[in-house]
């Protein structure tokens, strides 16, 4: 490799770091002042200790970090208060050629088993950006290091069962969640997370049509997790997590009709709204409707959105 194509992955490196500290900030709900010691970032990043530092200094260069020479790095702003690093083109890189492998496999074009050598043939990649995906791929719990050589997808089922058998899953335990005694709502993530779905329902819709599907996904990922973590309980939000793992994985198979993204904001909102004012019943009655119109697009993805699937509650009056 010439020496202008490592500074080139070595700065993809960092740039991608940059945007995963900040989403470590937020998910851990970090206030003002707390630490950022490199071997813990390293460690959960699963990298050396050079490119983390080169990631917090340029976060430190836009104000996010803090740094002294005899604390190190700490968090300048607070979680609620950090909006994120927007998207560099070598992101949407590793988005792309992480829904194209995904794709490739759920749809039979990719074997369960493979090396690093088959997929840079297949995709004609180089090895850093190739590199970089599998091993956020691994953190994903799609895919496992094989015994002895290569890789291999989890144990993943790629059928239309799996999609539904997801959702029925989903709508025993998230609603349960939310029924959990003394629930408590993280309120600053809670905010984040609901500025996030502000944002998306008051772009333009033109505009919208361009986001990125991992985005969404994303996005409504943190959503079931935050409402999951106030349960308390660490079985309930490991199964939601879990769950949002292996349905990276399969999301891809359709394409997520515009106005259901739409809709499925709007649900957030008004669950989230029940859960702070502390209407717990109604939001477990919100969250397993939402859930329910979700499968049914699944089930049904030619079809325009429903409002209310068969047999759901009316809105609750005020």
């Amino acid at each position: 490799m010439t020496r202008a194509a490592e500074e080139k992955s070595r700065s993809n490196l960092q740039r991608q770091l940059a945007s995963q500290i900040l989403r470590y900030i937020r998910n851990n709900n970090l206030a003002a002042g707390a630490p950022l010691p490199e071997m813990r970032l390293a460690e959960e990043f699963k990298v050396s200790r050079t490119p983390v530092r080169a990631a917090l200094e340029h976060l430190a260069s836009q104000g996010v970090v803090d740094f002294e020479s005899r604390r190190g790095y700490a968090v300048a702003q607070s979680a609620a208060e950090i909006s994120a690093v927007p998207a560099s083109p070598d992101t949407f890189d590793d988005d792309a050629l992480y829904m194209r492998i995904t794709t490739d496999y759920v749809e039979d074009r990719l074997d369960t088993l493979f090396t690093e050598a088959d997929l840079m043939r297949r995709y004609e990649v180089g090895h850093g950006l190739l590199n970089r995906v599998l091993q956020r791929m691994a953190r994903d719990l799609v895919i496992e290091r094989n015994p002895g050589h290569g890789w291999r997808f989890a144990l993943v089922l790629k059928s239309d069962d799996a999609d539904m058998g997801s959702y029925r899953f989903r709508a025993i335990i998230e609603p349960a969640a939310l029924l959990e005694p003394g629930y408590t709502l993280d309120r600053a993530r809670a905010l984040q997370v609901r500025r996030d779905h502000e944002a998306i329902l008051a772009t333009p819709r033109n505009k919208l049509a361009k986001i990125r599907l991992f985005h969404f996904y994303e996005m409504n990922a943190e959503f079931h997790e935050l409402i999951a973590a106030g349960s308390g309980n660490g079985f309930l939000l490991q199964a939601v997590q879990q769950q949002n793992r292996l349905r990276r994985l399969l999301i891809y198979r359709w394409p997520y009709p515009l106005e259901r993204i739409i809709e499925s904001c709007t649900e957030h909102l008004e669950l989230l709204t029940a859960a702070e004012k502390g209407e717990m019943e109604w939001a477990s009655t919100l969250m397993r409707r939402h859930l329910e119109l979700a499968a049914r697009v699944m089930s049904e993805p030619g079809k325009a959105p429903v409002n209310q699937p068969r047999g759901a509650p009316a809105k609750k009056r005020q």
